[in-house]
């Protein structure tokens, strides 16, 4: 399904985190301009965190997650378990700074993985819902709302 303009800034923003979320994991192959050393992706992906994991979180938080929890039961038990995944990517990411450099690997490749099930469930599974249920009212209203938000 097409993805509908409310949702296209979003889904943009999916594109960093799927290259980060496979730069984290095992046999990832090298990135141009990308860091290759455990310890340097585990500051990369720190730093990814502040400058655009934690705005993007907020940004679906204060926009889809809201109008989608509020028109239905099945979009809410989904929005939930969304922020409890942000809320563990990023207690995970910043938990990376205490692990010792033998178990950075493993812990760097759990977080890609996880980051990467995260972004695929809301691409393929609930935007598509949130396209199919939300009458086109709600979506005209999220487009305003996440386009005020990025502004």
């Amino acid at each position: 399904m097409k993805r509908h303009p409310s949702l296209i800034p979003i889904s943009r923003q999916h594109h960093g985190g799927l290259l980060t979320a496979r730069l984290l994991q095992h046999g990832a192959p090298p990135y141009k301009g990308m860091p290759t050393t455990p310890e340097a992706k585990r500051g990369y992906v720190i730093d990814y965190l502040n400058q655009h994991l934690l705005p993007h979180f907020k940004l679906e938080e204060e926009t889809v997650f809201i109008l989608a929890a509020d028109f239905s039961e099945g979009l809410k038990q989904q929005v939930d378990a969304f922020v409890a995944a942000h809320q563990q990517l990023q207690q995970l990411i910043l938990a990376l700074p205490g692990f010792a450099p033998e178990l950075l690997p493993d812990k760097l490749d759990e977080i890609g993985k996880l980051l990467e099930q995260h972004i695929r469930q809301e691409e393929r599974v609930f935007f598509e819902q949130v396209q199919k249920d939300l009458p086109p009212d709600q979506l005209q209203f999220l487009e305003h709302l996440v386009l005020k938000h990025l502004a």
